[in-house]
């Protein structure tokens, strides 16, 4: 996140507010305090990576950037517990010297365990689930300024509830996940004409780990990613340092992709030709690293996102359709369509809930305008069930979400009790829990 002139931005500029107050407490009794007194609507946006309005507010921002670092590990029972704004590059560097990863990540590695925990981020693999469903149990502080601790057998609802609740039920003050042993991702990059991905699609889903494709709305071929675990050999783990200014410093090619971004709603008749060159240049190279160094990538392009999840068997056919659309309307976009797998699960406010999904992302350069991709693309994941992602673009609001979540009513009781002067919600929390 940005704050400039007491403005607050979250990373892609899309969202901006002006707070009234910005806190930055160092200890636990300090950010009870300021939950407190805070003046509301009182917000924790971590590293600002949501695109949504989920923490614009003209009440109180808390920074919790105090809040780093591990504060626990139990090896008997593989479960590492993290401060809440602790950083996913991070986690690699702490637990990686226990002899421990993440089971899974997700495309990014710049927001905070709180933040993906918080919205249902995930990554790709059939039997793997999002970073809520790898919760173990939390500490949340409410609006009271009390912290209670939350497990499968303490406060279970808000256990069931909290593990993805945006921050409306309360801060998350740290988290217990679930990890595994170290293990190394072998990484294969290539490219498929579209009849025969059709064709293989399920098996590729379910003889890999990971598989996920990209499609470049005017290419005619898939490019396609599998990682699997490896035997072979890997260089040593990158530091910390590394691993924090990979994902800050440009490479020649995503300049090459920025600046052709930039030309491209100007130059529309390069539309095929760019993503006849990006297909190509995704597809180069296969490589060995451990998992916390291979699974997320470096974006350093910022981008406004848009990615529901629909129900796995009807995954093909959703994309298809929004291809389709964007070349019958010739609609503008340099970014490619992200297509992934995710199991399913008992978290109450998931979008995999008790679902296994296809999550389909789609996305536009930061200073185009979203509304003709995104508004077509929500029109057809309504037609299918589709469930939002919700740190990205979405326009779905209370009655329509009580359709989509066996426990959305459920969870609105529940968030009402523990926070009935709705301290947490702002205008955006506001029309999907009250509206």
């Amino acid at each position: 996140m940005a704050i400039v002139g007491g403005k607050w931005s979250n990373w892609s500029g899309g969202v901006v507010c002006k707070p009234r107050a910005i806190v930055r407490p160092k200890d636990e009794l300090e950010l009870a305090a300021a939950v407190r007194t805070g003046v509301a609507p009182v917000r924790t946006p971590g590293t600002g990576h949501s695109f949504t309005p989920l923490n614009a507010t003209d009440g109180t921002i808390i920074d919790l950037s105090a809040f780093t670092g591990l504060t626990g590990f139990d090896h008997e029972k593989q479960v590492a517990s993290f401060a809440a704004a602790t950083r996913l590059w991070e986690i690699g560097s702490l637990i990686h010297p226990l002899g421990f990863a993440l089971k899974n990540m997700g495309d990014i590695d710049r927001q905070t365990i709180a933040g993906v925990v918080g919205t249902g981020t995930h990554g790709t693999g059939p039997t793997l689930g999002s970073f809520s469903s790898a919760v173990a149990a939390f500490r949340l502080l409410l609006a009271s300024g009390e912290v209670i601790h939350c497990s499968p057998t303490e406060n279970q609802d808000v256990f069931a509830a909290g593990r993805c609740s945006m921050g409306a039920l309360g801060v998350m003050v740290d988290i217990c996940v679930h990890v595994r042993p170290i293990y190394k991702l072998a990484e294969k990059n290539f490219l498929m004409p579209f009849d025969e991905l059709w064709d293989k699609l399920d098996h590729m889903v379910g003889a890999n780990r990971h598989f996920e494709f990209f499609w470049f709305p005017y290419a005619d071929v898939a490019v396609c990613k599998t990682l699997n675990e490896s035997d072979n050999p890997a260089p040593e783990p990158r530091s910390a340092e590394y691993m924090q200014k990979r994902g800050e410093k440009r490479a020649a090619d995503a300049s090459l992709f920025e600046w052709i971004n930039e030309v491209l709603p100007y130059a529309p008749f390069l539309l095929r030709p760019a993503h006849r060159l990006f297909s190509g240049g995704m597809s180069a190279g296969d490589r060995v690293r451990w998992s916390h160094e291979i699974l997320p990538s470096a974006r350093t392009t910022r981008f406004n996102e848009m990615e529901y999840a629909v129900p796995y068997e009807k995954g093909p056919e959703t994309i298809r359709e929004i291809v389709r659309e964007i070349r019958k309307r010739r609609i503008n976009t340099g970014f490619p369509i992200e297509y992934r797998s995710v199991a399913e699960d008992d978290v109450w406010l998931s979008p995999f809930y008790q679902r296994k999904s296809a999550t389909i992302a789609v996305h536009q350069y930061h200073r185009v305008d979203t509304g003709k991709l995104f508004d077509m693309c929500e029109g057809i994941f309504r037609g299918v069930e589709g469930r939002p992602h919700w740190g990205k673009r979405h326009t779905r609001r209370r009655a329509e979400l009580a359709q989509l979540y066996p426990k959305f009513e459920d969870f609105r009781q529940l968030r009402q009790k523990l926070d009935p002067d709705m301290k947490f919600l702002n205008p955006h929390l506001k029309g999907i829990f009250e509206g």
